[in-house]
């Protein structure tokens, strides 16, 4: 919402909506409400799989049309673009156990998801710990960065440090409980600042005021609930504390005093 309000061109699941996934060309059209007119928008779904491979068959990446593509996928992602059309990505990251919480209850409520496999209203009437100890829950909450990362389901240490060595080399991370200072820096990285103003009033907009939330319980640390949400993100918690430490380091050597703006002219990739 954000970089759209910021007039940016976006390649996202939005993409296809009203008709568009019948479109036989690659194209740009707008949509928009109240609160984010005009929002530019290719007409493709870069969410899925299959969505993917329209997106590369249309040749997204050749076309140029688009700045920002919102991509959950990122190893399938990669396959869209090539040596001459190339992307660099970045993302923002949430501690494991709170997203999978979180997710626990967005599914719950979000009866306006395509996917009919995300929206499941008969969880309002379960137990999160019940959920995860009978209820075969335990796939949707299962080292999810991990799984984005290497498309794959099971890992081992060797596949930890792989992770680690992808986010280190090809990706500028944010962190969700940093989030206006996450989005600093990519601003800051991609050279986002024509329109100061604009910024301000989308920031304020998308990111202060926050779109797309959905208040619910919190599951505290220690209790039965984390502590099997612990084991079932046994790598995503290794990796998420490695974000951390890169975060860290990123912000010295991107963006500390008298380092120059790195900006590489080429598509930005997000996995939020």
């Amino acid at each position: 919402r954000y970089y759209g309000c910021m007039g940016l061109t976006a390649a996202s699941e939005t993409g296809i909506i009203d008709g568009h996934d019948k479109d036989e060309t690659i194209q740009v059209w707008q949509r928009g409400n109240e609160k984010f007119p005009g929002l530019k928008l290719v007409n493709v779904d870069t969410s899925t799989r299959e969505g993917i491979a329209r997106a590369k068959k249309l040749g997204l990446a050749q076309s140029g049309l688009a700045d920002i593509v919102f991509a959950p996928l990122p190893s399938y992602a990669l396959t869209m673009f090539d040596p001459d059309h190339k992307a660099r990505f970045f993302a923002l990251f949430r501690h494991p156990i709170e997203r999978a919480v979180s997710m626990f209850y967005y599914r719950q409520v979000a009866s306006w998801e395509r996917d009919p496999n995300v929206y499941k209203p008969d969880l309002a009437k379960v137990d999160i710990e019940d959920w995860l100890k009978n209820r075969g829950g335990k796939a949707d909450v299962s080292n999810f960065l991990m799984s984005s990362l290497l498309g794959k389901r099971y890992f081992s240490e060797k596949d930890l440090e792989k992770a680690k060595e992808i986010l280190r080399s090809k990706v500028l991370v944010g962190l969700l409980s940093k989030m206006e200072e996450s989005v600093q820096r990519f601003d800051t990285y991609f050279g986002w600042y024509e329109n100061n103003e604009k910024r301000s009033k989308c920031q304020e907009s998308a990111i202060q005021k926050g779109v797309n939330r959905n208040p619910h319980e919190s599951v505290e640390e220690g209790s039965e609930a984390w502590e099997l949400l612990a084991d079932l993100n046994y790598y995503d918690l290794q990796l998420y504390e490695y974000i951390l430490e890169l975060y860290e380091e990123q912000g010295r050597e991107l963006f500390g005093e008298g380092v120059e703006q790195k900006v590489e002219e080429s598509t930005t990739i997000t996995s939020e």
